[in-house]
């Protein structure tokens, strides 16, 4: 049974020690697999908010008149604009207050904003909202890889990223499952509201149960922050500058080549999180609610079943080398490259679907391993901050120019290719996911060392 993150006779909370408590005593919601739980939820909401556009874009772009390269523009650039740039500034508070106050007002805002999509008018409009939806989801990743990392030690973190992580392919799953269903039951503004409303459920569960741990390195460490401890730092290593906080993690070539690596496979994952649901409707001639399913079953499923044994096999060989951290991932991405070809590439829906679910299995185990190998890299005080900056330099390569690149190049080449156009822009897009997998080998090289240099 997991226990809660706390000294024996002090009640998690922050409230008055007493003798030495009883496990029925200890406030259950404080546990860390509850913590983990909460997070878990979030995550499938993130990428559930960012997917739902993937599915209903057939019929925005129907309804709107758009081209592919304006529909990749809506679903990378429109989003990443400002998830990268705020990002920094907002795990950068995150890293000197309450994490967990941070991350349920942002929650409260992506989804309010994630309903209001389905009022747009126009591309304008649905622009707009989708940049607000990306200022919201900012709190959705660095400052939730630190909380979870104070609430589990090295040895376990692996595999709670990893589930963390995993809760961004289910999201995916409902995303194009639910997602699908409604589009043709009752139209692409309709489901924008029904995916809305779960995350102010989420926030207010956020909020009321899950207590800030203190951060690792303080001396207080075994202790949590209450409630009304709010915004107090939890730790002095929290009162960083901005500038001393960039200085602790940027002086390091493993940051720069995990940056990169997530920008690369970032490349190939979001260009096909966002145009195979379209490519599976205009190459076989599928309804949203048909490509939907199929893809929740044989892209979504497998990358929830990969991320997942990915954090278990991080687990088992990182005591032995830590940095299988990131060999696993360098591995994974490569293999993922060619079965991703093949899948485009076939012709027969059922051949096709099988090579689906094994590119999709080796094609995001890099996510929840790279992020593992980040939070254990940098000083823990500065988490937060850091994975937001590899996400401000990652996410502009990958989700703001791989759907774009995407919908450019299936405008650009439909002359002479017609209807398949879409199916080599996304072969090409496939392609990129082998830079991925050699920065993250070449990372594996430095990772020891810049790790001893970091906490040095």
């Amino acid at each position: 049974m997991e226990e809660p993150i706390g000294q024996p006779g002090q009640r998690i909370g922050g409230g008055t020690p007493t003798a030495p408590a009883a496990a029925a005593d200890v406030v259950a919601t404080t546990r860390p697999g509850w913590v983990l739980a909460i997070c878990f939820a979030l995550t499938a909401l993130n990428v559930m908010d960012r997917q739902v556009l993937a599915i209903t874009a057939s019929a925005i772009q129907a309804e709107f008149g758009l081209s592919d390269t304006q529909l990749g523009v809506l679903t990378g650039f429109a989003f990443v604009v400002m998830h990268a740039t705020v990002g920094i500034p907002i795990s950068w508070l995150a890293d000197r207050t309450n994490r967990r106050n941070v991350i349920a007002l942002g929650l409260v805002a992506w989804s309010g904003l994630t309903a209001a999509t389905g009022l747009a008018r126009g591309y304008a409009q649905i622009f707009a909202a989708r940049v607000g939806v990306g200022i919201g989801e900012a709190v959705g990743s660095g400052p939730i890889q630190s909380l979870l990392s104070d609430y589990f030690p090295v040895g376990r973190r692996g595999w709670a990223i990893a589930v963390n992580g995993a809760g961004g392919n289910l999201g995916a799953f409902v995303a194009l499952l639910l997602g699908g269903f409604l589009v043709d039951a009752v139209g692409w503004r309709a489901t924008f509201f029904v995916f809305g409303a779960p995350g102010l459920v989420v926030a207010a569960l956020l909020y009321w149960t899950v207590e800030e741990p203190r951060r690792e390195g303080s001396p207080e460490r075994a202790g949590s922050v209450s409630r009304d401890d709010a915004s107090r730092p939890a730790s002095a290593s929290t009162g960083l500058s901005f500038r001393e906080s960039l200085g602790r993690f940027a002086r390091l070539p493993s940051f720069w080549l995990l940056t990169f690596s997530a920008g690369f496979n970032q490349f190939t994952n979001y260009a096909f999180l966002f145009f195979l649901p379209t490519a599976m409707m205009r190459l076989y001639d599928l309804d949203a609610s048909r490509a939907g399913s199929l893809l929740a079953l044989c892209q979504a499923a497998p990358t929830f079943v990969g991320v997942l044994t990915s954090g278990w096999l991080v687990d088992r060989l990182a005591p032995r080398d830590t940095r299988w951290h990131l060999r696993v991932p360098a591995i994974a991405s490569a293999l993922a490259v060619p079965f991703a070809i093949a899948f485009l590439a076939c012709e027969g829906l059922g051949p096709a679907l099988a090579l689906c679910v094994v590119a999709s299995f080796f094609g995001t185990m890099w996510v929840a391993t790279g992020n593992t190998a980040m939070q254990t890299m940098v000083d823990p005080a500065v988490r937060a901050t850091a994975h937001a900056s590899m996400i401000f330099f990652s996410s502009g390569l990958g989700l703001g120019l791989g759907p774009a690149f995407v919908g450019w190049a299936s405008d650009a080449w439909a002359p002479r290719f017609g209807v398949d156009s879409l199916r080599y822009a996304l072969i090409a897009a496939a392609l990129v996911q082998v830079l991925g997998a050699a920065a993250h080998a070449l990372a594996a090289r430095r990772y020891e060392e810049d790790s001893r240099r970091a906490r040095g």
